[in-house]
């Protein structure tokens, strides 16, 4: 019987270039799901939040907000457009300019400017208040539906039910208005 150590230490050699073939495709493995789980992780971790003056906790990460979320951003807006004077107004459409994606900017100052010019113009001043409101997160649409009063000058208020529509668009964390009007002649 002939016995070879060449023949033993190929063998060897082989099997051990197998385990690590083996080992550098499961650590190949394990390294990529690491990665989608952490990026997972990073994109969509949700904080709570429940702000000074608002009542119900909302949950936001980088890629979603939830439906409480959009109630409170969409009354905010609606605030700073809505209830206003003549001393206010500037101010007020300055700050909502600033959350309006820039794509639409440009058509949204000119509705704003024409506004507050009548509102200077005319001594309004005017106050939403909200009776409804209807958030489908899945497309970033609220309609509102509330009770607008304007006062003009020193006489009595003007009383009218509204309803209004936001496009909000959440990404990266951060809010953007892509439409807010009035809906007019909708059931």
């Amino acid at each position: 019987m002939k016995v070879s150590a060449r023949n033993s230490s190929t063998k060897i050699i082989a099997v051990l270039i197998l385990i690590l073939t083996t080992l550098v495709f499961i650590l190949t493995f394990a390294l990529t799901w690491l990665v989608i789980t952490n990026r997972s992780l990073i994109h969509d971790q949700k904080m709570v939040v429940t702000p000074m003056t608002y009542s119900a906790p909302f949950a936001v990460s980088e890629t979603k907000a939830d439906t409480e979320y959009y109630r409170m951003m969409a009354l905010s807006f609606l605030a700073l457009r809505l209830n206003v004077s003549p001393e206010t107004v500037d101010s007020n459409h300055r700050f909502l300019i600033s959350f309006v994606d820039p794509a639409v900017e440009g058509e949204f100052k000119t509705v704003l400017q024409s506004e507050a010019t009548q509102i200077k113009s005319s001594e309004v001043n005017s106050t939403f208040y909200t009776t409804e409101i209807n958030v489908y997160p899945v497309d970033g649409r609220i309609d509102v539906r509330g009770v607008l009063k304007m006062w003009i000058g020193n006489s009595k208020p003007s009383t009218e039910i509204k309803n209004y529509r936001l496009r909000l668009i959440y990404a990266g964390g951060f809010t953007r208005i892509g439409k807010f009007y009035e809906v007019t002649g909708e059931k």
